[in-house]
């Protein structure tokens, strides 16, 4: 398999994206000097041009509104590096009616990865570029481990999940507050299932929050996070049991979505033939098994070489590329299969990538789990691989085929998608 990983220590040579960035001479080469205004062309004064309102217009050879129109074109991170050029430049590319326009103008384009990193006594939050680059520091405000699970919409939210205080947390990078939301405590031994997004009609943010004790009993609760005064109600029971290395239930379409549980249980329900994925919508708050998932596909795809219960802990769904996704993690080949569902009233899945998992980082002879992240605009994947006590975020290549290294995790800190805007957030 000996694909090229890459190491992690900061002497690696980062990934390079090369983008023409527009510096005016003058603003370059003066550093104290502060913004002039009024700034003419021709007859015409800028005083009214777009950008002379955002702190101040920028002195250099092109006119504000040249400017403006320029700077929106250029994505984020070219942006927050031109903030360093003199007062100027930053106060004119920190405005929130720069980013705003900026953010209106490049909606899909802000992929950070949000990783939960344990330190003591205090857990953070690390906003990490695909380079690796720590771009903020956010305290999380919990005392425990914690998990981060980031709302599927484009809205600036993290889903803070604290086990040791129990205490779930909806935290906003750009700002760095937090909602704590209203206690819930588990026991040892329960298991948690979580969903976070926004409802598809009125774009209410909920939680919904299921808990399995050690009896098999369940609790299922949901909580509109965007009221002003949260509380938690009883919401119905999934229909069959759940998957319990799938715990995150991920949002599309306003329903979140959940695999069944294939442990030695295929006699017993008839749901899993069904080959339906159980799904919550959020508006109405009622459960349903009407989509089809991808495991009837995946069986036919594998010709016999695998059943039902070999799928059991094999498969991870996300949301990759506006659909729902589905990995399915062959260990015996130590590959992972991504499907994207093509059809959503027909139920059709179709296999797009494959890619090969290294055991350099990890060592042989461990279970692995793939969590699909993203897929950028070049057609990269991003993944989380959880193995034993290690984890570690790659992004693959499909035309190179390699995997590169982008940060190492704890398996129980967590790692999401940051889809608010970099440029509103203040540098680390």
């Amino acid at each position: 398999m000996g694909k090229p990983v890459r190491s992690l220590p900061s002497s690696r040579p980062r990934r390079k994206r090369t983008v023409a960035a527009v510096m005016p001479k003058r603003a370059a080469s003066r550093r104290r000097g502060g913004p002039t205004t009024g700034a003419r062309v021709g007859n015409k004064s800028s005083s009214a041009a777009p950008g002379s309102g955002y702190g101040g217009a920028v002195d250099g050879v092109l006119p504000p509104e040249m400017l403006h129109e320029v700077l929106l074109r250029l994505p984020a991170k070219p942006i927050c590096r031109l903030r360093a050029v003199c007062h100027s430049w930053r106060s004119f590319t920190s405005d929130p009616l720069f980013a705003a326009a900026h953010a209106a103008r490049h909606p899909h384009t802000a992929l950070l990865l949000a990783v939960g990193v344990e330190t003591s006594p205090t857990p953070r939050i690390n906003l990490v570029d695909l380079s690796g680059n720590v771009v903020k520091h956010i305290p999380c405000g919990c005392t425990g481990k914690g998990r981060v699970m980031i709302s599927q919409s484009s809205d600036d939210h993290v889903l803070l999940d604290g086990c040791d205080d129990h205490i779930i947390r909806i935290l906003h990078p750009t700002t760095s507050s937090a909602l704590d939301l209203p206690r819930r405590r588990t026991r040892g031994g329960d298991r948690v299932w979580l969903a976070f997004g926004r409802t598809s009609h009125t774009g209410e943010h909920k939680l919904l929050r299921i808990v399995e004790s050690r009896d098999y009993s369940h609790v299922s609760e949901v909580i509109t996070t965007s009221d002003t005064k949260p509380q938690w109600r009883k919401a119905d029971n999934p229909p069959d049991y759940l998957d319990w290395s799938f715990t995150n239930g991920v949002v599309y379409r306003g329903a979140a979505y959940f695999l069944l549980s294939y442990f030695n249980r295929v006699a017993a329900s008839s749901l899993i033939r069904t080959g339906c994925m159980p799904s919550f919508d959020l508006e109405t708050e009622q459960w349903s098994m009407t989509l089809q998932g991808p495991t009837k596909t995946i069986l036919h795809d594998a010709n016999g070489t695998v059943n039902y219960t070999g799928l059991a802990g094999h498969l991870m769904l996300a949301q990759l590329k506006g659909t729902l996704s589905a990995a399915h993690w062959k260990d015996h080949v130590s590959i992972v299969d991504l499907w994207f569902l093509t059809d959503f009233d027909k139920g059709t899945w179709s296999k797009e990538y494959r890619i090969n998992v290294d055991f350099v980082f990890f060592g042989t002879g461990v279970d692995v789990k793939v969590h699909p992240l993203v897929v950028t605009d070049e057609g990269e994947v991003v993944f989380w691989l959880q193995a034993g006590t290690k984890a570690i975020v790659q992004i693959y290549n499909p035309v190179t085929k390699i995997s590169l290294d982008i940060t190492e995790t704890s398996i129980y800190a967590g790692v999401g998608v940051y889809t608010g805007s970099p440029l509103c957030l203040e540098d680390v």
